[in-house]
């Protein structure tokens, strides 16, 4: 919970209210403690902190009444520049949100203190521009190989030494083929970001009994928290159907106790396990770039290759797919996704180069 926020003016000027690092801390507690994950709220102190040392360094104080923009705009010139030019060389992306967190912590300071802080020295910059990530949306074909994979893990967590097992077929004992499946397939079908795949509850899939759950029609996720604390609704694919029953059915039950709530966990007994059993973000990451090494490892030509495969080419090509349907409005897009910015509606729903090229080459 956020804590009280009531308004505290300090219109007397005192020497010890001048310091940045009081302030964000106060700002932290105030605003963000509570009301963020932990690894944001780390991740904007280390942000305003840093230009906090960088202010102190250059001037060898850190008074709130010093700063102007020009400060700001040396700060983020260190970010972005090379490390043999003196700076940090971050990422345009890094340095842009580096400007938005030290640009809201201004506003809210010169609502709290106007008299150290009389203007906003963050307004007026201008975030470094970016360059239009290249899309990563899978072909129809690409699709239809990487279900086909899919369909067959099991025999790529087969253990090797048969002489020992004396031609017995057995899984390795942390391997969960029928969990990786039913991630690509609910990942295809719904668009997830990874956060929100690992997030989800068993409870939040309608219906969740692998028998009922095989037998709909229509099957959906309800309750998913996204961006900007939203909450959506996807529906299951027959697909994802199938493999989210087959899982539920036949792995997930070995893994689960009486209070397990998560709906993909780790084997158990897996040392680096959480206590509630619920995937490592990460842990999506590395299933898929395996899924993608087997893929290609069967294809002979590189331009069917889908690896290094990852969580959101599967978002974008559920985006793809999704805008090649002619009854799908620009809405439907914006609720499906979740997605409200139109450069990355554009971005997300652009067709893969390959498929590109044939349209210019029917003309």
């Amino acid at each position: 919970m956020r804590q009280n926020t009531t308004r505290k003016n300090f219109s007397v000027y005192d020497p010890d209210e001048d310091r940045l690092t009081l302030w964000k801390e106060r700002y932290m507690e105030m605003e963000i403690a509570g009301d963020r994950k932990r690894d944001v709220e780390k991740k904007i102190d280390l942000q305003l902190s840093r230009f906090i040392d960088f202010f102190r360094d250059r001037y060898g104080y850190e008074k709130v009444t010093a700063v102007v923009k020009r400060d700001v705009t040396a700060w983020l010139k260190h970010l972005y520049h090379p490390p043999e030019k003196g700076g940090k060389g971050y990422a345009p992306a890094t340095v842009n949100n580096h400007q938005a967190a030290l640009s809201r912590f201004m506003k809210w300071l010169r609502v709290r203190a106007p008299h150290l802080l009389p203007e906003d020295p963050t307004k007026g910059i201008r975030e470094i521009m970016l360059p239009d990530p290249k899309p990563r949306t899978l072909t129809s074909e690409q699709i239809v190989t990487l279900k086909n994979i899919c369909d067959r893990l099991e025999r790529f967590h087969l253990k090797k030494d048969r002489r020992r097992m004396k031609g017995k077929m057995e899984l390795k004992t942390h391997s969960r083929p029928q969990r990786d499946r039913a991630i690509v397939y609910v990942l295809l079908s719904t668009g997830l970001r990874r956060e929100e795949l690992v997030n989800l509850n068993l409870d939040q899939v309608e219906p969740s009994d692998p028998v009922q759950l095989r037998a709909a029609r229509s099957a959906k996720i309800v309750r998913i928290r996204g961006k900007g604390k939203t909450e959506g609704t996807e529906y299951l694919s027959a697909d994802a159907r199938v493999a989210l029953a087959d899982y539920l059915e036949e792995e997930r039950i070995h893994d689960a106790s009486d209070e397990t709530v998560a709906l993909f966990l780790s084997a158990n007994e897996t040392s680096s396990r959480k206590e509630d059993g619920r995937l490592y973000p990460r842990s999506i990451n590395r299933i898929l770039e395996q899924i993608g090494k087997w893929h290609d490892a069967e294809l002979k030509d590189p331009e069917c290759f889908i690896s290094p495969l990852r969580p959101h080419d599967l978002r974008h090509t559920f985006a793809n797919e999704l805008a090649k349907h002619p009854d799908v409005t620009e809405q439907d897009l914006e609720r499906l996704l979740r997605h409200r910015n139109k450069r990355y509606l554009s971005l997300y729903t652009r067709p893969p180069e390959a498929t590109s090229a044939g349209f210019v080459e029917k003309l």
